[in-house]
């Protein structure tokens, strides 16, 4: 998916998703086609707002409604959102290495927990079910939302290389948590926990001293939430100015975080909800915006390109 996306952007530098989209098919079905990713985009933040508003409540703060702790994080990624998207890089850049440091002493801390004999029989059902997996957790790594910024990169491969990097960063990350989950906690657990990673984190133990971080865990949660739904927001900002052709979008902060809300509310009800959602519906539906679409908008492109001489 990343180099079909590269390709993508390679074909039209410096413009966004959503003006190759109306360059390669027109305005009219570019902008029907921009519609159809702002509402995923939309469905998309509010999913994650549900989310972060579930685990927290039911996690770590049962007694505080998750509406306030949901009013809350939306409002720092309003303030976000006025900021720009140069102040949100900004803040990823301050992140980034606390991220990546809290996220080793997880995985150290946890070594001494290994059991070897939580991953036997390896594929005793084959590579199948595997792939199943790799596919459905790769339906969750909404890397197209990045096509919005790549018109503000100054190195264009500079830019690419960290895209690429980034997208296999995360695939490395999802593969050491599953991983480990396993080998931790044994596929049954991993299988019935609502929060396998939260609950990974809570049987860290060194020593009878090292214990009791999944705080640590919280922390790159909340970071890497923040990130996500301010990116969705910013992107979403982005694709309603292309698509009406506005000549600002702060008017649109705050009606849009409002949606937001009341998204979320409608969309994450409960847990036995959004796991029947994932299953039954939403695989196929982020396929569509994921990679259906991107590769036929690279394939016309490619050819409208090379029918009009590079235009």
């Amino acid at each position: 998916m990343v180099l079909m996306y590269i390709g993508i952007v390679r074909l039209y530098p410096g413009k966004t998703i959503f003006e190759i989209h109306e360059q390669v098919l027109g305005k009219v079905l570019g902008k029907a086609l921009n519609l159809l990713y702002l509402f995923y985009f939309l469905i998309l933040t509010g999913t994650l707002l549900g989310n972060l508003g579930f685990f927290l409540t039911s996690e770590i703060m049962p007694e505080t409604p998750t509406e306030v702790i949901q009013l809350l994080f939306l409002l720092s990624a309003v303030i976000c959102a006025r900021m720009g998207p140069i102040i949100l890089a900004r803040v990823g850049e301050l992140a980034f290495p606390w991220i990546v440091f809290l996220f080793l002493v997880l995985v150290l801390g946890l070594i001494p927990q290994i059991e070897w004999d939580y991953i036997k029989p390896v594929l005793e059902e084959g590579w199948g079910p595997v792939l199943t997996a790799g596919l459905h957790s790769s339906m969750f790594q909404e890397l197209i939302v990045l096509l919005v910024f790549f018109s503000l990169v100054n190195k264009r491969k500079d830019g690419e290389r960290a895209y690429v990097l980034g997208a296999f960063s995360g695939e490395v990350v999802l593969a050491i948590i599953t991983t480990l989950s396993v080998l931790v906690m044994g596929i049954e657990q991993t299988e019935n926990s609502t929060f396998p990673a939260f609950a990974l984190a809570k049987t860290i133990n060194v020593g009878n001293f090292f214990q009791r971080v999944e705080g640590i865990l919280i922390t790159l949660w909340v970071l890497t939430f923040f990130l996500k739904i301010s990116l969705l927001f910013l992107s979403i900002l982005e694709g309603l100015q292309s698509v009406f052709g506005l000549k600002e979008q702060r008017s649109l902060i705050y009606p849009l975080s409002i949606i937001f809300i009341i998204v979320s509310w409608n969309t994450y009800i409960n847990t036995v909800y959004v796991s029947d959602i994932i299953q039954n519906v939403w695989v196929g539906y982020a396929m569509l915006h994921l990679i259906a679409i991107p590769l036929l908008v690279l394939l016309i492109g490619a050819v409208r390109r090379k029918l009009l001489g590079g235009r």
